[in-house]
C-alpha cells in the first residue's frame, strides 16, 4: 500500500513569519533557508518559490521587523505628545529591542537596493520625526533630531543587550536619566528656534 503525504502549502508570509521567529529565538546570524524550511516542514528548494535566496529573505525580515517596531512606536505614542510621547516611545523601543533581539538586529540592515520606496530604517525615523513635530521640528530639522534621538536610544539598548553595563546601578534609572537629557535637549532646541 502506498501512502501519499499531502504537500505542505506555504506562502511568502509563512516564510517571513517563520524567519522572523527564528531570528528572535536563534539570532539574525543563524538565519538559514534550511532552518526555515525545516520549521515549515518543506524542502529548502520550496522556499525559492517565495524568496530569491537568503539575502532577499534577510531583507524581508528587516522590512517586517521595521514595520513591527514602527507599529510598536506608533502605538506607544497614541494619545501623547511632547515629553510624554518621547518617554513612551523610547520605552517601547527599549522593550522591543529586549523582547525581539533578532528582529531588532535586522532593523539595522542596509536596504538591498536604492530603489526601495520605504527603506526599513526609514519607517522608524518617520515615526520619530512625526513625534518631534511637537517641539517645532519640521523638515530636515525633524530628521536630524529623529536621528539623534534614535542614536541615543539605540546606543543604550545595544550596550544593555551586550551586558556592557557592569556597575551595580539600575539600568532603568540610567535609561530615565538618558531620556531626561534627550528631552532637555529637545526642549532647549525648540526654545532656541522660537527665539531665532
Amino acid at each position: 500500500m502506498v501512502v501519499l503525504v499531502a504537500k505542505q502549502r506555504i506562502d511568502v508570509e509563512d516564510v517571513i513569519d517563520q524567519a522572523v521567529n527564528l531570528v528572535d529565538s536563534e539570532g539574525l546570524q543563524n538565519l538559514a533557508l534550511s532552518r526555515v524550511a525545516d520549521e515549515l516542514g518543506v524542502q529548502a528548494s520550496a522556499l525559492y518559490n517565495h524568496v530569491a535566496g537568503l539575502d532577499r529573505l534577510r531583507q524581508a525580515v528587516a522590512q517586517r521587523s521595521s514595520e513591527n517596531l514602527a507599529d510598536t512606536l506608533r502605538d506607544a505614542a497614541v494619545g501623547r505628545s511632547g515629553d510624554r510621547a518621547v518617554r513612551a516611545v523610547a520605552s517601547a523601543y527599549r522593550d522591543f529591542a529586549g523582547a525581539h533581539p533578532g528582529q531588532y538586529a535586522s532593523t539595522l540592515l542596509p536596504p538591498a537596493t536604492a530603489d526601495n520606496s520605504t527603506p526599513a530604517g526609514g519607517l522608524i525615523l518617520e515615526v520619530l520625526a512625526r513625534i518631534l513635530e511637537t517641539y517645532g521640528a519640521t523638515g530636515d530639522t525633524a530628521v536630524h533630531l529623529a536621528r539623534i534621538v534614535r542614536s541615543a536610544i539605540h546606543g543604550f539598548v545595544t550596550l544593555e543587550a551586550s551586558q556592557s553595563f557592569t556597575s551595580p546601578q539600575d539600568t532603568g534609572a540610567s535609561f530615565d536619566e538618558l531620556l531626561d537629557f534627550v528631552i532637555k535637549g529637545l526642549n532647549d532646541h525648540g526654545n532656541t528656534d522660537a527665539v531665532a
